[in-house]
């Protein structure tokens, strides 16, 4: 074999004799040969190559490092150990270690942070690995981003069943802490709202909050089809977020289960929602208005919205509080916003007036927004009571076309230093082209939102919140909808909102100890410097786009599905119906308060909560001509849920000053306002006229937007309204006694107790009045007992017991399911008149088939002889139409059954 063994290794002896020494006996050799010397020059089989960087906890290593340093007591160290396994989960990492002289191994993971009482040990364990899934989803991003980062930093990237189950973690850690910190600044509003005495009777804070929804995907105003979305609401004293509510329509394990037509895996399903994604933003909140007595003892009784949604009727729907109206003001910023737009467009538009006019106008469209801001202020300062305000402030914005293009005479003195100064007057020119009227459209909707206007409020604090959310969401760009990841990066912005150091006080919460100084250090700077940046803000003015070009978008009606409640019980109802009814009678006193309150009529959250709970003048035409079998859910959905704003409507209210300035200026006829009026002896009944006329007189003013080019002659004869009607043998207008006009003109004498009504058709070209006297037996023979029974029977039970608010059909009387039934039976009795006739020539034309074949009666089957019977009774019974619908069928069947 030579130098070389059977193995082929190289002897150890040779070895020493080919460096130079003598071969020495066997005795001598094994004697000198030490064991580090065999091991080594032993190949390290077991060693493995480590590549790339990790992460580790410094102080925590370099301890563990030097424990290993000490591990044997025969003298080995650190520097004869080398690694042979690395085990990773996740981002940590343990390194097994093995001594090359003792064969000890040793095990030190690369982050574990020093323990404490209160954790959990796994959750110790792996706190790297949360950490990191935690701070990736804190800047927008996931686990792509995360692998894509650590990858290119050289860094083993974590599975993805590791980030799901960490992101799991920190999702619940991040939605109880949402609720916590939403809880806390609930208990502040409280604390403030009980400070300013803004409590009901009963004692319960009462709380003016901001709302407004947003989406995981971006519409750009043309495409609501996002699959989650969330809505918040704010306490407007603090501007902390006190509930937010998130609604998902996927979810991606079920539509997989749903694809491969197999039952879902076990799992936490976020699928919430099934309706439309535009529906979201209103069931979120009035869920939060519904559940706020319930979750914090408070209650919502103002609501500051953007106004580009539903929310406020859903609202209403809803009822969440039985003995509260909640009150709804309209950001301001968003008014002159949607003012300012409306203006553009029409500047924009080539249907209306000369090009040199419309630039006029785009060129004056800030300085109308300025001079709006103007007359706020200085209108919100004045010491006058909130109804003069209102109506002052709504003069203001109504003259400012007038102002702006050259007409001085209605400005007031605060508002105009140039009222002699009439030489540029363009606004004759602008009425002649049609301009004018248009631009008092859009004026009159900002003047109808005064009494918001004067409140100064906006949403900002909750637009605030959208953008955190955006923030979480990537910008919108990815899609986080097909899980918790949505829920969870909502209820991150909610901490975020809420809190100047969320991620300290997370840590805190999930590890139940304080993090590093690194942590609190960098979110101090941060909230420092966000400071800073608003007082440069307050103190520097910024250029800011005012006017964005909006795309016209078709709203969705839809409100998504509801769960169905039970009616209440016979007890629970009479108990309410008893209150209700008391409640509803009011004395003198009251009734002249009411008045005189209401008299803001549209402005008045009073006028709209008493309205509510009684039948009003404007509905008693629609009442009176009613059919006995027409169902009356359409009708009380109307009156009870409606909310008609119609382009006619905003016609007409434009332009009743100028009637009324008609009828004071031409007739010498002075008009004073008025409010809500109720009937002492029937409290059920209400009337807003237009105005008074005296001791004796009312006034009713009609602008019908479809008798604008004519005037009020011509339109009568036109058939273009109704209310009048031209007699051409007498050549003279008289009334319609069967208009609803006129039902209504009847109803208001009866409930204000007046004489006469004054009724007033206005058009741009003229004016026709005619006096119209109160008819007392009118109202008993036709009116009177159809619109108590209307209330008693239709409007009672909704009003006491609503179920339109629980996606269930409104009632129906039993007086209407009886005369439906009536009709149903003559209907069929109608149509079963002729059939029988039919059916008569059929079977004789098989008699004469018979006979002449020789057959008689005697052969004749039963089925044709039953036939026969039967047409025959059918067609005396329909003709008698005698006795109730139970009697005549109990007949027929008797008489089929004898035939047969």
């Amino acid at each position: 074999m030579g130098r070389y063994g059977k193995s082929g290794r190289l002897n150890l002896s040779a070895r020493r004799y080919k460096k130079g020494g003598n071969l020495p006996n066997r005795k001598r050799r094994k004697e000198e040969v030490k064991p580090y010397e065999v091991e080594k020059d032993v190949p390290k089989q077991n060693e493995i190559k480590l590549e790339g960087r990790r992460i580790i906890n410094l102080s925590h290593f370099i301890r563990s490092l030097q424990e290993l340093d000490s591990h044997s007591a025969i003298g080995c160290c650190f520097k004869d150990m080398h690694v042979i396994k690395e085990t990773r989960y996740g981002l940590n990492s343990s390194l097994t270690f093995k001594c090359k002289l003792c064969n000890t191994e040793r095990s030190v993971w690369t982050c574990i942070p020093p323990a404490s009482e209160n954790c959990d040990t796994e959750q110790i364990h792996h706190k790297v690995n949360t950490d990191a899934v935690n701070g990736i989803v804190n800047i927008g991003c996931g686990y792509t981003n995360l692998n894509t980062f650590l990858t290119i930093s050289d860094v083993p990237p974590i599975s993805q069943s590791m980030y799901e189950k960490e992101h799991k973690v920190i999702s619940e850690a991040w939605e109880k802490l949402a609720c916590l910190e939403m809880e806390e600044a609930a208990m502040r509003e409280k604390e403030l709202a009980v400070e300013c005495g803004d409590v009901d009777k009963s004692g319960i804070p009462l709380v003016t909050v901001i709302v407004d929804g947003s989406w995981a995907k971006r519409s750009y105003r043309t495409n609501y089809s996002s699959l989650s979305g969330a809505a918040a609401i704010i306490g407007a004293r603090t501007g902390k977020l006190l509930y937010l509510g998130m609604r998902n329509k996927y979810c991606a394990t079920c539509a997989w289960s749903v694809r491969l037509s197999i039952p879902p895996k076990q799992h936490k399903c976020f699928k919430n929602w099934s309706g439309n994604s535009t529906a979201m933003e209103s069931d979120i909140i009035v869920e939060g208005f519904c559940q706020s007595l319930k979750m914090y003892g408070i209650k919502f009784n103002r609501v500051i919205g953007d106004g580009d949604s539903n929310v406020y009727k859903m609202i209403l729907d809803a009822r969440p509080y039985d003995d509260l109206l909640v009150e709804k003001i309209e950001c301001k910023n968003h008014l002159l916003r949607n003012f300012c737009n409306k203006l553009q467009e029409l500047a924009r538009s080539s249907k209306h007036g000369h090009v040199g006019l419309r630039k006029r106008i785009a060129n004056n469209v800030l300085k109308l927004r300025t001079g709006i801001t103007k007359a706020i202020l200085y209108r919100k300062m004045s010491k006058d009571a909130l109804p003069l305000k209102i109506t002052n402030l709504r003069s203001d914005i109504l003259n400012c076309p007038f102002h702006y293009f050259g007409d001085h005479t209605r400005c007031d003195e605060y508002f105009c230093k140039s009222k002699q100064d009439n030489s540029k007057n363009e606004v004759p020119v602008m009425k002649s082209s049609g301009l004018l009227y248009k631009m008092l459209e859009i004026f009159q909707v900002l003047s109808d939102c005064a009494k918001s206007l004067l409140c100064d409020f906006s949403t900002n604090r909750v637009e605030n919140l959208n953008s955190l959310i955006a923030k979480f969401l990537g910008g919108k760009r990815i899609n986080y909808s097909l899980k918790d990841a949505y829920n969870t990066r909502c209820n991150i912005s909610a901490v975020h909102f809420n809190k100047s150091l969320p991620n300290y006080t997370f840590h805190k919460s999930l590890y139940k100890y304080s993090p590093s100084s690194h942590t609190k250090k960098y979110e101090e700077r941060r909230c420092k410097a966000r400071e800073a940046a608003a007082k440069r803000r307050n103190h520097l003015k910024l250029k800011k786009r005012l006017f964005v070009s909006k795309i016209s978008n078709t709203q969705d009606n839809s409100y998504g599905s509801k769960a169905e409640k039970p009616d209440l019980d016979l007890n629970q109802y009479s108990e309410k119906y008893q209150e209700f009814i008391k409640n509803l009678a009011l004395d003198d006193n009251e009734i002249k308060n009411l008045e005189i309150e209401t008299r803001a009529q549209r402005d008045s959250a009073v006028w709209h909560f008493e309205r509510r709970k009684r039948l009003t003048a404007s509905y008693f035409g629609q009442v009176c001509h009613k059919m006995p079998h027409t169902s009356c859910k359409n009708l009380i959905k109307i009156i009870l849920y409606s909310k008609i704003d119609t382009v006619h409507m905003k016609y007409g209210r434009l332009h009743e000053s100028d009637a009324v300035k008609y009828i004071s200026n031409e007739l010498k006829i002075e008009v004073n306002s008025c409010g809500f009026f109720v009937k002492k002896e029937e409290p059920y009944l209400g009337a807003t006229p237009d105005g008074l006329i005296g001791d004796d007189g009312i006034l009713e003013i009609k602008c019908p937007s479809s008798c604008a080019k004519f005037t009020p002659e011509e339109a009568i004869k036109e058939k273009k309204f109704s209310f009048f009607k031209f007699d051409i043998k007498n050549n003279e207008i008289i009334v319609n006694k069967n208009n609803n006009y006129f039902f209504q003109v009847q109803g208001q004498l009866h409930v204000t107790n007046r004489k006469y009504c004054l009724f007033v058709l206005w058009t741009p070209l003229g004016v026709y009045s005619q006096r119209i006297e109160r008819d007392i037996e009118f109202w008993n023979t036709k009116m009177a007992q159809k619109l108590k029974d209307f209330f008693y029977d239709c409007m009672m039970p909704e009003l006491v017991d609503p179920r339109h608010t629980r996606s269930m059909e409104i009632r129906d009387p039993q007086s209407i399911l009886n005369a439906q039934e009536k009709e149903k039976w003559l209907y069929i009795s109608e149509r079963n008149m002729a059939a029988p006739r039919e059916k008569m020539l059929e079977i004789s034309s098989e008699k004469r088939k018979r006979k002449k074949n020789g057959a008689s009666r005697a052969n004749e089957s039963s089925e044709l002889r039953q036939e026969r019977h039967l047409a025959a009774f059918q067609r005396t019974a329909t003709a008698r139409a005698c006795g109730t619908a139970e009697e005549r069928c109990r007949r027929l069947a008797a008489y089929v059954q004898r035939i047969s």
